[in-house]
């Protein structure tokens, strides 16, 4: 078992004010909590994948969703039908050194949603899932794992929104992401990605802007 403790600390110290109340929110609830049906929110009508289908659609994509080292990006994620399928079945995959394979699964998926509310639940859906992945499957883990885990997740889960512009009359092109709730206030603030750099011997990351 890997004491992450000292680990924990050193992410935490480069976290900004905001990627700290992140961090101390996220928690695991008895069971992953999914929504089935639509809702209206803000901007109109939300529609939530359902299970069938996001299993039919990372059929299709095929054994990349299971390889750590490709980058998986949910746009509009909602509270996480996707992310849940494909860092459930990455887990599934793993056979030894759980701790350092499981962070690694989890670093190469990134999520953007526009609801606050959404990716807070989304979060804590992420959280739930590890948590009893762990406790079914009696892996031995120091629990400070699980906050290592939370650091990932406060990188990895942002609370942004698209801009979507119409360029020359071309179809619209999706060209960049801004911070929220800076973007709600027309601070458009160009949104970073977290790229982590995990082994048996150091675990960090690094910020790149998206061009």
């Amino acid at each position: 078992m890997i004491d992450f403790t000292p680990l924990v600390k050193k992410i935490k110290k480069q976290f900004r004010k905001d990627q700290l109340s992140t961090f101390n929110k996220i928690i695991s609830f008895k069971t992953i909590k999914l929504s089935r049906f639509g809702s209206n929110d803000i901007e109109g009508y939300q529609i939530f994948t359902p299970k069938h289908i996001v299993k039919d659609m990372c059929n299709i994509v095929g054994n990349d969703i299971l390889n750590f080292n490709k980058t998986i990006l949910e746009p509009t994620s909602g509270d996480g039908a996707f992310t849940t399928y494909i860092l459930q079945k990455r887990l599934e995959t793993i056979k030894n050194n759980f701790e350092i394979e499981s962070l690694k699964a989890l670093s190469t998926i990134y999520s953007i949603e526009v609801d606050k509310k959404l990716i807070e639940k989304q979060r804590n859906n992420i959280f739930t899932l590890i948590k009893k992945f762990v406790e079914k499957n009696n892996i031995k883990i120091n629990e400070s794992y699980f906050e290592i885990i939370k650091c990932l997740i406060t990188t990895n889960f942002i609370y942004a929104m698209f801009n979507i512009a119409n360029n020359n009359n071309k179809l619209f092109d999706l060209e960049l992401a801004y911070k929220m709730p800076e973007a709600q206030k027309k601070r458009l603030i160009s949104l970073s990605m977290p790229v982590w750099h995990i082994n048996k011997k150091n675990i960090n990351y690094h910020e790149e802007k998206i061009d």
